[in-house]
């Protein structure tokens, strides 16, 4: 890797992207219509707009007037994600595969900036097309991380079940009335969780 990252910078960038479910409480609480958590998309705290079917799959009224913010914060968020990420792909052999495993976590990232950048009123598609990717995309990247890492591979193994088990239900929205936010939320938040605790095992080990 051209640019090497510090276990400080690696364990900051984790912390911070986590902070993301102490920091969402806030719109929640400011948005001027009741906000279902278990039900709305995290992208509704971004949407620009006020009213119903502000975007054509959500029929529920919306109107977060700090949506700006908001949507910085999935910037800020999906950068910290990144530089996260990078982080722990230092500890991986460099070769091909592994590299292609970092790529396929960094797609769900990258996502993630998308969607700050392209509220889902303003462009749906272009809104959550790479977010939606990476919730395949980063089941082989931990897949493969699992594979290479000697220290925290059970751990990364018991979070690959977990996200297949949670991706199963979210596949299961088009067919039964489930949590939708909170699904999304326990996808997002087992994969921060997941990378914060494992940069910690590797950390410990330097």
């Amino acid at each position: 890797m051209l640019l090497h990252i510090s276990k400080k910078i690696g364990i900051v960038s984790w912390v911070v992207t986590i902070l993301y479910f102490v920091i969402e409480p806030i719109f929640i609480m400011t948005a001027l219509v009741p906000y279902n958590f278990m039900q709305q998309a995290m992208s509704d705290l971004g949407v620009t707009s006020c009213g119903k079917y502000t975007y054509s799959i959500a029929p529920h009224e919306i109107c977060s007037p700090y949506h700006f913010w908001m949507n910085v914060l999935f910037i800020v968020n999906g950068l910290t994600f990144s530089v996260g990420v990078l982080y722990l792909s230092q500890y991986l052999e460099r070769n091909g595969i592994n590299k292609l495993g970092t790529v396929f976590i960094l797609i769900f990232a990258i996502g993630n900036i998308v969607s700050g950048f392209i509220p889902a009123d303003v462009h749906l598609f272009w809104h959550s097309i790479l977010s939606q990717i990476g919730m395949f995309t980063v089941l082989f990247g931990l897949w493969i991380y699992a594979k290479s890492l000697t220290k925290g591979k059970r751990w990364t193994y018991l979070n690959l079940i977990v996200l297949i088990t949670l991706l199963f239900f979210i596949i299961l929205l088009f067919f039964f009335p489930l949590p939708a936010g909170l699904l999304q939320r326990l996808y997002y938040g087992v994969i921060f969780l997941w990378g914060t605790v494992l940069t910690i095992l590797l950390s410990s080990s330097e």
